[in-house]
C-alpha cells in the first residue's frame, strides 16, 4: 500500500501521528511525574499500533466509538492513539464519574469499547448491560486490562506492515467532547477528522519544515505540561499536540495537589501549559516557590482563523457598538453537532450556519474580544465545571424536597463553591447533611456542595416563569455574608 501524504484526501489524524512518530523513534515521547517513568515515541507506536490490530481483530469499524476514562499515567493514550489510526471517535470520560455518570455518559456515546480504571470497571460494565450495549470495557491494571488483550489478540507483526484504517473523513469522528453546553445537560461536542486537520495544517507543515532545527531529542526545555483530564477539550487536544509540535508530554498519574504541581514545574520546567486563573493564584500564594520562568504562556488559547461577531441574545441583532456585551457567534468551527442529539444542535447553529457559542464577550475600540461570562451560568469549582441541573436532579429525588436550585458562591482559591438552595415540602423536616450526603454519594467528588444547603420558603422566579438564577445567586451571597 502507498503511503499517503498529507494532501492526499485520504490522509488523516492517525496518519499524521504515525509520522511524526517515526520521524524521532529515539525521542522522548512522555513522562509520569508521579513515578519518573519516561517513554520513548518508538514504545509507545509499537503498543498503540499492537492495540489498534486488537481492535480490528474485535470487529472494531470506523466510526465506532471509544470511551476513554483515567488518570494521566503513561498507559491513557495508546488507546487513544490506536482509536485515531482505526477512526474510532474518542470520548472522554471524567475519571471520577460514578455510576450514574457513566451511565448517562453511555447513553449518548454508546461506546463499542471503553477503557478505565479498576476501580470503575464495575460501574462501566453495569451501565453498558443495564443499557444493553454490546460494549468491550477494560481496564489499565485490572480485571480485562489492557495487557492481557494485547496479549491475546495481537498477532505480533512488524509495525512495518501496518496502516492506518481509511475511511470518509467528512463522517467519522475524531473527538466527542464532554460538555455541559448552555443547556445544563452532559452533551458531547463532536470534532471531525478532516475539519481539525485542515486547522492545523500550516502549523504542522511550518513543524515539518524546522523540525531538526536546533533539537535535543531528549531536551527537556522543550516539554509540555499536560494537567488537564482527559475528558476536556483540551486534555483531548495536549495528547496530539505534544506530537505534532516535537515535544515531552509531561503528566502525572497522582493527584494533582497544589505542592504536587508545583514540584513538577520545578523539576521538568514546562515550556507551555494550560492553567486557569484560580490554579494560577493558588500557586503564587503556596508558600512552596514555583519558578515558572521557563513557561512561554501560562494560559494558551488557540487561535483560528473565524468570522467572530456579537448578537443581542434577545433581539437577535448584531452589536456593532464597542464596549456593548453580546454572545459571540463564529463560523467556521471545528465543531460539527452534538452527538446523537439533533434537538440541541439546532439550537446552537443560526439558519446560516453561524455557531452560537453560549459566551458572553464585548468588543473594544480596536475590535479586540473580552469574556465576560457564559450565557447560563455554570459553577466552576477548580478546574471542573459543575452543571447546576445535574446536582438539582439528584437533590430532587429527596421525598422531603419540593423544590431545589443550586448556585456558587465565589471562593478566593477554589473558584465557586455550589449551594443548595432547598424548599421542602409541607410538614417534611429535611437535614443539611441529607442533602450534603445524597450529591456526595451519587455525584463526583467535585461537584460535592461545599457551600453548603440554604432552606428557603420559595425560589425567585422571573415573570415568564424561569427561575431567576443570577438574582437567588446574590441572595445566597448577602446570606453567606451575614454569617
Amino acid at each position: 500500500m502507498p503511503v499517503l501524504t498529507l494532501y492526499d484526501p485520504n490522509y488523516h489524524v492517525g496518519h499524521l501521528f504515525m509520522e511524526c512518530m517515526k520521524k524521532r523513534p529515539n525521542a522522548i515521547c512522555q513522562i509520569d511525574a508521579a513515578t519518573g517513568a519516561q517513554e520513548s515515541n518508538e514504545s509507545v507506536l509499537q503498543r498503540s499500533v499492537r492495540l489498534a490490530r486488537c481492535f480490528r481483530r474485535l470487529g472494531l469499524r470506523p466510526g465506532d466509538v471509544l470511551a476513554l476514562g483515567g488518570r494521566n499515567h503513561l498507559d491513557l493514550h495508546i488507546p487513544y492513539y490506536a482509536a485515531l489510526m482505526n477512526g474510532l471517535p474518542i470520548s472522554g470520560v471524567d475519571p471520577l464519574f460514578k455510576y450514574d455518570e457513566i451511565k448517562s455518559h453511555f447513553q449518548i456515546s454508546r461506546p463499542k469499547v471503553a477503557f478505565c480504571e479498576k476501580e470503575t470497571f464495575a460501574d462501566y460494565k453495569e451501565a453498558a448491560r443495564v443499557l444493553e450495549l454490546d460494549t468491550f470495557v477494560f481496564t489499565f491494571d485490572g480485571e480485562s486490562s489492557m495487557k492481557e488483550f494485547i496479549e491475546k489478540y495481537d498477532d505480533c507483526k512488524s509495525i512495518d506492515d501496518f496502516e492506518p484504517a481509511i475511511f470518509d473523513l467528512d463522517k467519522v469522528y475524531l473527538w466527542l467532547a464532554s460538555t455541559g453546553g448552555t443547556g445544563g445537560i452532559l452533551k458531547l461536542a463532536a470534532i471531525k477528522h478532516k475539519v481539525w486537520l485542515h486547522k492545523v495544517l500550516n502549523f504542522v507543515m511550518n513543524l515539518y519544515k524546522n523540525a531538526d532545527d536546533g533539537f535535543s531529542e531528549n531536551d527537556r526545555s522543550k516539554s509540555v505540561l499536560n494537567i488537564s483530564p482527559i475528558h476536556w477539550i483540551s486534555g483531548l487536544f495536549n495528547a496530539l499536540k505534544s506530537i505534532i509540535s516535537n515535544q515531552i508530554k509531561v503528566q502525572t498519574s497522582a493527584l494533582l495537589t497544589t505542592e504536587h504541581l508545583i514540584d513538577i514545574i520545578n523539576n521538568y520546567k514546562p515550556a507551555s501549559t494550560l492553567m486557569s486563573p484560580s490554579l494560577i493564584t493558588s500557586i503564587l500564594k503556596h508558600e512552596k516557590k514555583c519558578d515558572l520562568t521557563s513557561f512561554d504562556s501560562l494560559l494558551i488559547t488557540e487561535k483560528c482563523s473565524s468570522i467572530l461577531f456579537l448578537v443581542d441574545p434577545v433581539t437577535g441583532k448584531d452589536i456593532t457598538a464597542p464596549n456593548t456585551p453580546g454572545e459571540l457567534w463564529n463560523k467556521p468551527t471545528c465543531f460539527s453537532e452534538y452527538y446523537n442529539n439533533p434537538d440541541e444542535t439546532a439550537l446552537v447553529f443560526s439558519e446560516d450556519g453561524y455557531y452560537k457559542t453560549g459566551d458572553i464577550l464585548y468588543r473594544d475600540e480596536k475590535d479586540n474580544f473580552f469574556f465576560v461570562e457564559r450565557l447560563k451560568m455554570l459553577i466552576k469549582y477548580r478546574n471542573y465545571h459543575i452543571i447546576p441541573l445535574e446536582l438539582e436532579e439528584v437533590i430532587r429525588t429527596h421525598p422531603g424536597v419540593q423544590d431545589v436550585s443550586v448556585t456558587g458562591i465565589p471562593h478566593a482559591v477554589d473558584g465557586d463553591w455550589p449551594v443548595a438552595c432547598v424548599v421542602t415540602k409541607p410538614g417534611a423536616k429535611v437535614l443539611a447533611k441529607e442533602i450534603e450526603d445524597l450529591v456526595a454519594d451519587k455525584l463526583s467528588d467535585s461537584k460535592r456542595l461545599r457551600g453548603g444547603v440554604i432552606f428557603m420558603d420559595q425560589l425567585p422566579y422571573m415573570s415568564t416563569g424561569k427561575l431567576a438564577r443570577g438574582k437567588l445567586r446574590q441572595m445566597v451571597i448577602d446570606i453567606k455574608n451575614k454569617i
